[in-house]
């Protein structure tokens, strides 16, 4: 049989929501600096992260803004009508923006392009400096990490490190598509003949000629073989 409640008794006990929310009022008010230093901060850090993020779109933005014009020029040096006083200059304005936006997309998009006007002018060790470096940001985009190693195997072949510019050209192939990829055997074969492995240089173009895909560098594939004394045979 279930125990006969007291109702005189219960009425007398304290209110256990009330004595909740006392606790809690007594709480807040011994403790109100605590609680304002707290929220303080709490607002303190949400009015940092906005303000940091309104300064790096201002600061993207600012950089597309300054990469832009120098691009155009720089248009005119891929389509092989610019003279060197003009790439010098490019190669001036790039820097400028690779130095004061570097970190952006913008800065990334300008430091590849320095690079490459560096290896037309034949400055290489300054674009082994540049691609160096960008090669080895974490967050560089998919599309420019192939570009960018492949720029820093041709610095070093320029260089005449053909063992440097060897794995450069080797890391390329892992990152590039299909056409890119192709393209970057064809210089790690170059640089592997350069250096005098005749063998590997000679099996990479083989596998080249035999890639039924590989077709548009065939033709630079049997240059290559002819180049180091060997038939796309084998042997």
């Amino acid at each position: 049989m279930a125990a006969k409640i007291d109702r005189k008794k219960l009425l007398k006990q304290p209110d256990e929501f009330l004595t909740f929310s006392d606790r809690a009022i007594k709480w807040a008010r011994d403790n109100m600096q605590r609680v304002l230093i707290i929220a303080s901060a709490l607002v303190a850090a949400l009015v940092i992260v906005i303000g940091i993020k309104a300064y790096l779109d201002y600061h993207q933005r600012q950089a597309a803004a300054a990469l832009a014009p120098v691009m155009a020029g720089y248009q005119v040096v891929v389509e092989g009508k610019a003279d060197a006083k003009m790439m010098a200059s490019l190669a001036d304005q790039l820097s400028k923006v690779t130095k004061d936006y570097g970190a952006t997309p913008a800065g990334k998009q300008a430091r590849l392009a320095l690079g490459d006007l560096l290896l037309t002018l034949g400055r290489y060790p300054q674009a082994v400096k540049v691609f160096s470096a960008l090669s080895q940001e974490s967050d560089l985009p998919g599309a420019l990490s192939p570009m960018a190693w492949r720029g820093l195997g041709q610095a070093q072949e320029g260089a005449k490190n053909y063992a440097a510019a060897a794995a450069a050209y080797g890391k390329a192939v892992e990152l590039a598509g299909p056409h890119l990829r192709r393209l970057c055997l064809l210089d790690r074969a170059r640089v592997l003949g350069a250096a005098g492995d005749k063998k590997a240089a000679g099996d990479i173009l083989r596998k080249l000629l035999a890639d039924p895909a590989a077709a548009a560098v065939a033709q630079r594939a049997r240059v290559g073989l002819s180049a180091l004394g060997l038939e796309a045979s084998g042997g």
